[in-house]
């Protein structure tokens, strides 16, 4: 089968959507027509952004500077950031008319790009919408959400990653069951698994005997942070050896300097350690050198690091919302993401109780062999099938 694979900005980070298409690529049988486009805001942002490796590099060092001037700066700054969204979605909407195959299956990979289908005819058509936060969670009502949505509207087929984007799909769009389907990410067991120890933890150069807490993702407000941070700021009036160590870039504008405030109010600014964003091959070792993943989002379409953490042997702390219960089952354990007094003394209990963490280890690493690429892979050319079909 030929494949027009509409995949938007080009990225050297793998992770979430990135990782879901990369995984199942590398599992087809078919020829893909590669259109991806180098995006104008994306290099902007990188040139800008400061490294996240330093904590203090964010901090604001002007405290008298007026509320009212931080509002109109974010102003300014969204205004041009969404002047360079136009320009990127023109640019991409030019190249996929110029470059799709009359005959070709046309694979839109996210719903961020299903604009296209508003202007651009694609008959044979699939979307993978991997969930609706901006427009369900986020009540985003920009033109760009309304032009997604009715993009969506008009896809043949489409493809999520649970059954509660499922029925968020169905609950926002009318759109009619029976084209939906839902093909779950997988975990790569040959990279994750809890079959070697790992020493990536002493590149902290940190005192023996420590305990390590784990979150991997943004700082949206979705992933519910300052929960995170209260529940540890709590825990560590019970315990004094733990760090808390965050993976993965802000992908927020003002979001690590927000987060960098409350650290400092709560007096954690020696306890929370920003690693930055971690390539693919190195992110098993930071989850089998942790004690515990947490994973306190509000709203999540999957949620790959509960997923993965389960296979490399590391228990879980997790939202009892949205999809996260499809992900963990029974294997983590689930707390009320408002709750920060539960979710800290769940993390006490993981880090004092032996046999509960044993449990936890054991029923993880079953419940994540339930997820594999080369299931996702299968499933994803079946719905490539369904158009040899007429």
């Amino acid at each position: 089968m030929k494949i027009d694979y509409i995949n938007g900005p080009k990225t050297v980070k793998i992770f979430g959507m990135s990782k879901y298409q990369m995984e199942i690529n590398k599992r087809l049988d078919v020829e893909l027509n590669l259109i991806e486009y180098d995006s104008i805001m994306q290099n902007l942002e990188k040139r800008f952004t400061p490294s996240s490796q330093s904590s203090k590099s964010y901090l604001d060092n002007n405290p008298t500077k007026s509320t009212h001037d931080s509002k109109i700066k974010n102003f300014i700054v969204e205004m041009g950031r969404n002047t360079l969204k136009n320009i990127d979605r023109n640019r991409y909407k030019l190249l996929v008319k110029n470059s799709i195959k009359k005959n070709n299956i046309k694979h839109i990979t996210s719903q961020e790009f299903a604009y296209l289908l508003n202007s651009i005819i694609m008959k044979r058509n699939v979307v993978t919408c991997y969930d609706l936060i901006p427009w369900s969670f986020e009540k985003n009502r920009s033109k760009l959400w309304k032009d997604n949505m009715a993009g969506l509207k008009k896809a043949e087929q489409i493809i999520t990653i649970s059954e509660f984007s499922k029925l968020e799909i169905i609950k926002y769009l009318k759109y009619p069951e029976d084209r939906i389907k839902v093909i779950y990410p997988g975990v790569d067991n040959f990279r994750y698994h809890n079959q070697e120890h790992t020493n990536i933890i002493k590149k902290l150069n940190l005192p023996e005997g420590l305990k390590f807490i784990l979150y991997v993702g943004s700082e949206t407000p979705r992933q519910n942070l300052p929960l995170l941070l209260n529940a540890f700021a709590k825990l560590k009036k019970k315990m004094k050896g733990v760090k808390l160590l965050k993976i993965g870039d802000p992908q927020g504008y003002g979001a690590r300097g927000k987060l960098l405030k409350l650290i400092n109010n709560l007096g954690l600014q020696n306890d929370v350690i920003f690693l930055g964003y971690v390539s693919e091959s190195e992110l098993p070792e930071w989850y089998k050198s942790v004690d515990i993943l947490i994973y306190p989002c509000l709203y999540a379409g999957f949620g790959l690091p509960p997923l993965e953490s389960m296979a490399c042997g590391t228990p879980v702390i997790t939202s009892n919302t949205s999809s996260l219960p499809e992900v963990v089952s029974d294997a983590g354990i689930m707390v009320d993401p408002h709750d920060f007094d539960s979710l800290a003394l769940k993390k006490y209990e993981v880090l004092t109780n032996n046999s509960l963490r044993n449990e936890l280890v054991k029923k993880g690493i079953k419940q994540a062999k339930l997820f594999t690429w080369e299931k996702a892979a299968e499933e994803t050319n079946k719905v490539y099938e369904l158009f040899n079909e007429y």
